[in-house]
């Protein structure tokens, strides 16, 4: 395995991928991990550890700028985090029934209720 195949692998499970406009031009089945600015995470009941623990390592080795994270119990909740010193920090924590302004890797204003059908 390439450096570069270890660092896309993890992305093939990721809940949702936010690339660099035109990165899927040629292959809409896989991207490269240096065009991928936002990993999102929804965490399931069955899959916790993975998708709070081991996940995260796996995109910070991959360099991947921003990771959030929606966390459905108790109640919805996104958790915001930008790779620092090749670690996630986390930034924002937007909670159900308030709109939280996100900046970063694009301005978005968001209410964690909304998501819940996701």
């Amino acid at each position: 395995m390439t450096a570069q195949d270890h660092r896309c692998a993890p992305l093939c499970s990721a809940s949702f991928v936010v690339t660099d406009a035109g990165a899927t031009a040629e292959d809409t089945v896989s991207v490269d991990a240096d065009a991928v600015q936002l990993v999102v995470e929804l965490v399931s009941p069955g899959n916790k550890t993975m998708d709070r623990k081991f996940k995260p390592l796996l995109y910070a080795e991959a360099v991947i700028p921003q990771f959030w994270r929606l966390e459905y119990d108790p109640a919805p909740r996104l958790i915001v985090s930008e790779l620092y010193a090749g670690r996630y920090v986390e930034t924002t924590t937007a909670l159900a029934g308030a709109t939280t302004r996100i900046h970063a890797p694009f301005p978005v204003d968001i209410d964690p209720a909304g998501l819940t059908s996701l």
